[in-house]
This record gives C-alpha cells, structure tokens and sequence, in this order.
C-alpha cells in the first residue's frame, strides 16, 4: 500500500460519540474512580474518629479549599454511577426499549449527575 494513501489520524478525539456510549464510558470511569475514593473516604472516617483532635483537622481540610473542590467531584462521582447503574439495570430489565427512549435515559442521567454535582458544589459547607 502507498504510504501516502494511508490515513494518518484515525481521529479518534475527533468522534463524536453516541450520548448512549459517552454515559457508558463515564459509567465505566466513575466505577474504577470509587475505589480509591472509597479508600480515601474511610481513611478520612478513620482519622476522624482517633480523637478530637484529629476531627477538627479532618473538618477543617473539608471545609477548606480541598474539601470545596474534591467535594463536589467526589459527589459528582458517586452520583453519575450510580443512575448510570440504575439506567443499566433498566436497560437489561427491559424497561427501556427502543434507541430513542435509550438516547433520553442517557441524557437523563447525565444532567442528573451534573445537577447533583452542582447541588454538592452549592450546599457544601
């Protein structure tokens, strides 16, 4: 073959994605991201629970620059996972025929995530 018939960039950043399969690719992120969140996260209850001491240092990391950034992430996280799953869990159940109905499903559960992480970023303490 001629080397300058070949294509050079498949373009693969370039793709525009199906929503259903950028859902599923994030659902796929945000599951191998909860285990060191859930690491972190009973490594934060550990230290917290030594002493008071070690509380208030575990409040104020959360309440400081740190904790308003991971926060909400972390929340985002948990949240696109989790009605990722259920739109899963729905799909496979059969409660969700038909690309149309699979398309909004996806688009729902990334504007729910997106809500929830937003709704973190303005509650968090």
């Amino acid at each position: 073959m001629n080397q300058a018939a070949r294509p050079r960039d498949a373009g693969l950043l370039h793709m525009r994605l199906p929503v259903g399969a950028v859902t599923s690719i994030l659902h796929r992120m945000t599951g191998a991201l909860l285990i060191p969140l859930v690491a972190a996260v009973l490594a934060l209850l550990h230290k917290a629970l030594v002493s008071a001491r070690s509380y208030d240092m575990v409040r104020a990391v959360l309440a400081g620059s740190p904790g308003h950034l991971l926060g909400p992430v972390c929340m985002w996280i948990v949240a696109h996972h989790t009605y990722g799953g259920i739109r899963h869990l729905a799909l496979d159940a059969g409660l969700v025929r038909g690309r149309r109905a699979a398309r909004w499903s996806a688009m729902v559960v990334l504007a729910a995530a997106v809500c929830t992480g937003l709704l973190a970023a303005i509650l968090w303490p």
